[in-house]
């Protein structure tokens, strides 16, 4: 169920391509397993359920019109094992579809749709069509749910496909054909809207998670590293714990052979550059980078990390600005966003009273704006918007508490006694 999360997966625009961190992609798996995936894969399970009897109706129905013979009933009775089958793995493997459970299912399917065609081939004249064949295609709707859209989608229209060819290869049929072709036609149609819905309901799950796990970044300290960055962090340690280790046991020379001697230096220059980059890495850059809707389409110039100095309910305006832009129309907009401090005194304080927000947004217009985001951008400070070549910008003045200090960090007192 995890998989509808896989950040890694192709998505319009720029998007492709991005990875979250791990914590963070693990965090996002457990909401949507937890809550939505799994409520979602039920309700589509029971409406397939109901189709399924829809269909075995309809079998009851056409059974007496049936010439002798055993009909459609054998891949009925198939299609019953498998779906009892299918429910146990799928219990067994924690709710999951697992690529060979998957693999299992088509070819049982494949199976049900070729005993009933047989059944029912050459009968259209007489009101017989396939029943069985058309509830083993609602039958995908579950693992569409639980996994990917794109092969049970592909399934159920191979599986309409097969019925429409066998309704137009019966001349006889008459008016019948008719009849023969919708049936084929409701053996896609409920895969369509259902995959609609999956995807629609993936999307919304997608955006409200991903925006639920940038807001966490408001309240981190001035000094706090991101997720990207702690995991970079963690690889450095162990690598580096791996080459003292393999010295201190003697596993390598002193002086390093040239090997690792470059390994040596590689690290070296990789930890110097996040140290200076941990600098300026504020809350901002944080919830830019990880963010899979705001990654790629918002640009933070902040090159003295003066976005740590907002306040929360700053920090959480400016977020739910830049979510407005972009969030919601990833495709579209492009948004850059430039912090500069300016002092109300004019001196050369490095913690002054005012700070200047400029966003400037492409590919939109402010007539095209939820009429909240000026509500968001109030909160941050006074503002007052301009026009830009491809689009407009907003120049924000945020005053700073001359007491702020940043959520959960330590004292100033803390800090030089720390040192």
């Amino acid at each position: 169920m995890t998989a509808a999360f896989d950040e890694t997966a192709a998505r319009p625009g720029r998007e492709r391509g991005f990875r979250r961190p791990a914590r963070s992609a693990e965090a996002a798996g457990n909401v949507h397993a937890g809550h939505g995936g799994r409520r979602l894969a039920t309700g589509i399970a029971v409406a397939a359920g109901f189709l399924a009897a829809g269909h075995l109706v309809h079998a009851l129905i056409q059974a007496p019109v049936f010439p002798p013979g055993t009909g459609s009933w054998p891949a009925w009775i198939l299609l019953a094992t498998l779906g009892v089958a299918a429910a146990i793995a799928v219990v067994a493997s924690g709710f999951a579809v697992p690529t060979w459970l998957l693999a299992g299912a088509l070819v049982g399917l494949a199976a049900v749709v070729a005993l009933d065609v047989s059944a029912t081939a050459g009968r259209l004249h007489l009101g017989i069509t396939p029943t069985a064949a058309v509830a083993a295609a609602a039958a995908l709707l579950p693992i569409a749910a639980m996994r990917r859209t794109r092969t049970p989608l592909v399934a159920a229209c191979a599986v309409g496909v097969v019925l429409a060819v066998e309704a137009l290869w019966q001349p006889d049929a008459g008016r019948a054909l008719v009849l023969g072709l919708a049936i084929a036609a409701s053996a896609v149609l409920p895969m369509v809207l259902g995959v609609t819905a999956i995807e629609g309901f993936r999307r919304l799950v997608r955006r409200e998670v991903d925006l639920s796990l940038v807001q966490s970044t408001v309240t981190t300290p001035e000094s706090a590293v991101g997720m990207r960055a702690s995991e970079e962090l963690v690889n450095l340690d162990r690598d580096a714990e791996d080459l003292l280790e393999d010295v201190g046991s003697g596993r390598v020379a002193i002086p390093l052979p040239p090997e690792a001697s470059e390994l040596a230096g590689e690290l070296a220059a990789r930890l110097r550059v996040r140290l200076i980059e941990g600098r300026t890495d504020t809350w901002l850059r944080h919830a830019v980078t990880e963010s899979a809707y705001l990654s790629g389409h918002v640009t933070v110039d902040d090159p003295t990390g003066l976005a740590a100095q907002l306040t929360a309910t700053q920090r959480e305006g400016l977020l739910l600005v830049l979510w407005m832009l972009v969030g919601a129309r990833p495709r579209r907009a492009t948004a850059r966003v430039v912090v500069q401090i300016t002092a109300d005194d004019g001196d050369d304080d490095p913690r002054p009273e005012g700070l200047r927000v400029v966003v400037t947004v492409s590919d939109v217009q402010p007539r095209h704006l939820d009429p909240a985001i000026w509500e968001a951008v109030g909160t941050v400070g006074s503002h007052r918007t301009f026009a830009a070549s491809d689009g407009f910008g907003i120049e924000i003045d945020g005053r700073i508490e001359p007491h702020h200090r940043v959520p959960n960090a330590p004292p100033q007192g803390a800090r030089h006694r720390g040192a």
